[in-house]
C-alpha cells in the first residue's frame, strides 16, 4: 500500500494541475506500462552506444484524448437535424442533442451565441476558446473584448450585433478545428444564419470565412472583400471577412487594415456603397 500524500505533495500537485489548466491541457494520456523481461537481463548501453528515445505511440486512445474523435455521422444527418429547427431555441436544443461532433466529448459545454438576434449585423468566428468554454458564450475573453471595442468604434453596441462561431464546442488546447469538425457543425451554423436573417454578416478569421463562403483563399486575400452567403431558401446576405481579433492581438500592426474593413461595414450600414 502506498503512503498517504503529505500536505506538501498536495500543494505541489495542485500547483501543477493549475499550470496544466492555464496551458490548455485538457486530458492526460497515460502511456502503456512496459512488461519487464523475465529471462533476459537488463543490459546497460555501452559508452559509445547512445540511448534511443522510446518511439511515440499513435494510438486511437491518444487521438481521442487529444480531441480527435471518431468520424462524425454523415452531413445529411446533421443537415436533417438542423433543418427541423424553426426557432433559435430549437436549434440550440438540436445542437445539445447532437453527437456528431467529437469535440462535444472534450468540451465543457455548448457555446451557442450572445447578443441581440434582431440586430442588423451577425458575426461569426472560428471556435470557442478556454474562456468561452467556461462561460458558455462566444467572444468573452481578450479577443471578445477587442471585438466589442472595434464594433463600438463604428457605433455598434451590445444590442446592435449577434455573435456566434462556426464550431460550437472548444477544440482541446485551443487548437484549430479539423475539416471533419467544421463539416459536422456547418449545417447548424448555416441554419443559424437562416433563422437570424441579418442584414450583414461579418466572418472573423480565415476558417469562418472559408467554411461559410466555400472559398479556399486565406484571410489576407479575403479580408475587406465583400461576398455573399445564401441560406437555404433565403436571399443572399452581404458578408465581409475580417481579421480575427485574436490575430490582431498578436499582430497589432494590422489594426489599420482592420479599421478600413470596419469603415466598409459602417458605410454599408449607413446605406452607402463600400
Amino acid at each position: 500500500m502506498s503512503a498517504p500524500l503529505s500536505l506538501e505533495d498536495i500543494r505541489v500537485l495542485k500547483s501543477l494541475t493549475q499550470w496544466w489548466d492555464q496551458a490548455g491541457v485538457d486530458v492526460l494520456v497515460p502511456l502503456p506500462e512496459e512488461r519487464p523481461r523475465r529471462s533476459e537481463p537488463r543490459r546497460e548501453a555501452a559508452p559509445s552506444e547512445p540511448r534511443s528515445a522510446p518511439a511515440a505511440r499513435a494510438t486511437p486512445q491518444a487521438a481521442r484524448a487529444a480531441g480527435y474523435g471518431a468520424p462524425a455521422p454523415s452531413g445529411e444527418d446533421a443537415r436533417a437535424a438542423a433543418a427541423k429547427a424553426d426557432t433559435l431555441d430549437a436549434l440550440k436544443a438540436a445542437l445539445e442533442a447532437y453527437d456528431g461532433c467529437p469535440l462535444k466529448v472534450t468540451a465543457t459545454q455548448l457555446v451557442f451565441a450572445r447578443g441581440q438576434p434582431t440586430a442588423r449585423v451577425m458575426g461569426g468566428g472560428e471556435a470557442p476558446g478556454r474562456e468561452e468554454d467556461i462561460a458558455g458564450a462566444p467572444f468573452v475573453g481578450r479577443s471578445g473584448q477587442l471585438l466589442d471595442r472595434m464594433l463600438a468604434a463604428i457605433g455598434l453596441g451590445p444590442e446592435d450585433a449577434y455573435i456566434t462561431n462556426v464550431v460550437f464546442w472548444r477544440p482541446p488546447g485551443n487548437r484549430k478545428p479539423t475539416d471533419a469538425e467544421i463539416a459536422a457543425c456547418r449545417p447548424f451554423a448555416e441554419r443559424h444564419i437562416g433563422l437570424v436573417k441579418p442584414e450583414f454578416l461579418v466572418f472573423a478569421g480565415g476558417i469562418a470565412a472559408q467554411s461559410m463562403l466555400r472559398v479556399n483563399d486565406g484571410i489576407t486575400a479575403l479580408r475587406g472583400r465583400w461576398g455573399e452567403f445564401t441560406p437555404d431558401g433565403g436571399a443572399p446576405i452581404p458578408a465581409l471577412p475580417v481579421y480575427h481579433p485574436a490575430f490582431l492581438l498578436r499582430r497589432p500592426q494590422e489594426k489599420a487594415r482592420a479599421w478600413q474593413d470596419l469603415l466598409s461595414l459602417k458605410a454599408r450600414l449607413d446605406g452607402q456603397d463600400a
